[in-house]
């Protein structure tokens, strides 16, 4: 396990109203807040505890592997899917057969900087049908090479919405393009907010995964969020492929 020169840990939301400013001031739309309820089942919420009010996101790469970032390390405890839509602005938890615990002592996650901000998740079988969260919830596959400028990609993950409390810290997506690089870290103009940390950035065009979302800096005035490029992280690349080749050797 590695672990960065920091360690973020994810404010939780105690009551509908905004009472933390670590997420209030996470705000990261890109002028309009274009999100909309989504239901993927293989994207999921990371929680430290299961009476947490909150956490950050989780995407399925592999039987046992999944993606998320290493600043979210403290919510790595339980990976929920299928999760409902919020009441009064309160998470709701799925049934306990879309909840996994999370091998954290065997998940590699990093936290340097912007562009350094990764973590490839262990992801164990859920204690009711003992089975693994990728083959039941479905997973994404993870594309090594550089995306290009312009290129349209989907956020989906569990950010906050002070608009609706149903969609606060509930599923949600939404999609924008690729606006720069700068070595391993890549700008977008998808909308997200406190919640969406870990969340991975989707190629539209083929559903290929080519990035983590970690930063804000959206505004209704402009700017972009950012992310770790998984072709630009060599660390990372190289974690992603041990996790899938270490769970191939096992046998479940």
């Amino acid at each position: 396990m590695k672990v960065g020169t920091g360690s973020l840990l994810m404010a939780i939301l105690l009551t509908p109203v905004m009472t933390s400013s670590a997420i209030a001031n996470e705000k990261s739309i890109c002028g309009v807040d274009d999100r909309v309820p989504s239901s993927l089942p293989s994207i999921g919420r990371l929680l430290g505890k299961r009476t947490d009010g909150g956490g950050c996101t989780v995407t399925m790469i592999s039987k046992t592997c999944a993606i998320s970032a290493g600043h979210c390390s403290g919510t790595f405890g339980f990976a929920e899917f299928n999760t409902p839509a919020s009441v009064g602005g309160r998470i709701q938890h799925p049934a306990e057969e879309d909840i996994y615990p999370i091998d954290k002592a065997n998940s590699e996650y990093v936290y340097n900087r912007i562009g350094d901000d990764w973590a490839v998740v262990r992801v164990m079988a859920n204690p009711v049908t003992g089975l693994f969260a990728g083959d039941v919830q479905g997973t994404y596959e993870v594309d090594f090479s550089k995306p290009q400028t312009g290129t349209v990609v989907r956020i989906t993950g569990y950010g906050l919405d002070q608009s609706d409390p149903e969609r606060n810290l509930a599923q949600q997506t939404h999609t924008g393009e690729i606006v720069s690089f700068r070595g391993s870290a890549m700008y977008h103009v998808a909308d997200t907010m406190g919640g969406n940390s870990g969340s991975t950035i989707i190629r539209e065009s083929d559903q290929k995964i080519i990035a983590i979302h970690t930063n804000g800096g959206c505004s209704t005035r402009g700017g972009s969020n950012a992310a770790t490029v998984i072709s630009e992280n060599e660390n990372l690349k190289t974690a992603i492929r041990t996790c899938l080749a270490e769970e191939a050797l096992l046998s479940y």
